[in-house]
């Protein structure tokens, strides 16, 4: 099958970034294909922990804002998508709880919360004593509890997404894989498919698009893994210490995550490295010490070469660009950027954080 030249957009990748462009850009009136190797959410944003978190409030700089806008829009998206899909994405702004372990951290935590009243403006960062969810022995000097982190369930978030973009008309085509791309078209096994305008959001498995094109490595894979407890902790704040997170879910679960593996053997398969994580999460919340684990979840994220997302027009293409990476924030970020990549494709004025630019990943 060859995508009519009539079709606006074709997008690659059926990930979080990829629907989220896709949603935007049906939202904004045009026409969208979205092709995937696998199927919808089969990759990294098919996982199960969910935590939307900010930047810290000092030392302000436009990436932060960025977040912060995209934090600060979220629960009227998800919302709006929700209601167009009728599934539940499992949205919910139930801020963070943070335990602070030395006298620098607990300066530093009262520094950033003068400077939230002025970065913030609408959340809080705040210091506190103790909170019942988190024993004192993991938080020595206090904790710091943000109000402007969120949850999120990703497989069911995708779920939710896709429904709403096939509602507004966006066509899938699963399980077919892209293997290049030039301006206005993409190469496959099956031939090629034809676009106004080309999004590649393929994930860590995308990055080998974006090598063969700028002849250098432009990304990587960081395995992760993750378990979910049978356990209510209802709206709970989210809670992160000593780089684990734990996470109530809106379903009735918390999840508990996750590693991060820059040298991984099997990518997909769970060992001891989780086990590790479940404990200390058990410590720090002893709420959450005896609920049973219902499931284990291992895949790999993807990692631009300098960390930040990469996004925008692809050099010495007509109509390519890229929406890539996110590690640890892209669900947060995720359908800022949709409506980013929605204002490329219509040639509309976008200012976007110099980190987050092509030209800044090829320096």
């Amino acid at each position: 099958m060859t995508v009519s030249n009539s079709t606006d957009v074709l997008i690659v990748g059926a990930g979080i970034f990829g629907l989220s462009c896709a949603y935007a850009c049906a939202r904004a009136g045009l026409s969208v294909q979205v092709l995937d190797a696998n199927t919808i959410g089969a990759g990294a944003s098919g996982g199960i922990v969910g935590a939307l978190a900010p930047y810290t409030p000092d030392q302000w700089h436009a990436k932060k804002q960025y977040q912060l806008d995209a934090l600060a829009s979220a629960e009227k998206h998800w919302a709006d998508v929700d209601k167009l899909s009728g599934i539940s994405s499992g949205y919910g702004r139930i801020g963070r709880l943070s335990p602070i372990i030395d006298e620098r951290t607990l300066n530093l935590a009262h520094l950033r919360h003068a400077e939230a009243k002025q970065n913030w403006v609408d959340f809080k960062w705040d210091v506190i004593e103790n909170h019942e969810l988190i024993t004192p022995d993991a938080a020595p000097f206090g904790l710091i509890h943000d109000t402007l982190s969120a949850r999120i369930y990703p497989s069911k978030a995708c779920a939710s997404l896709a429904r709403a973009c096939e509602q507004l008309g966006v066509q899938f085509r699963e399980n077919t894989r892209v293997t290049g791309f030039d301006t206005g078209r993409v190469f496959g096994p099956w031939g090629e498919e034809h676009a106004k305008s080309i999004i590649l959001a393929g994930g860590y498995e995308g990055f080998h698009l974006l090598d063969y094109h700028f002849g250098t490595q432009m990304g990587s894979g960081v395995k992760g893994q993750a378990a979910l407890l049978d356990i209510d902790m209802g709206d709970a704040p989210q809670i992160y210490a000593n780089g684990v997170y734990i996470i109530p879910h809106a379903d009735g679960t918390t999840s508990v995550g996750s590693t991060s593996e820059n040298k991984w053997g099997q990518p997909y398969e769970i060992d001891h490295l989780l086990d590790d994580v479940v404990a200390k999460a058990r410590e720090i919340c002893p709420k959450i010490a005896d609920a049973p684990v219902i499931k284990q979840w291992a895949g790999l994220r993807p990692k631009a070469r300098r960390r930040d997302p990469l996004l925008g027009p692809i050099i010495d293409t007509d109509g390519v660009f890229a929406a890539m990476g996110g590690f640890k924030i892209g669900f947060g970020l995720a359908h800022k950027i949709g409506f980013t990549m929605a204002d490329f494709v219509m040639g509309k004025p976008v200012d976007l954080p110099k980190s987050f630019t092509i030209a800044h990943h090829l320096e």
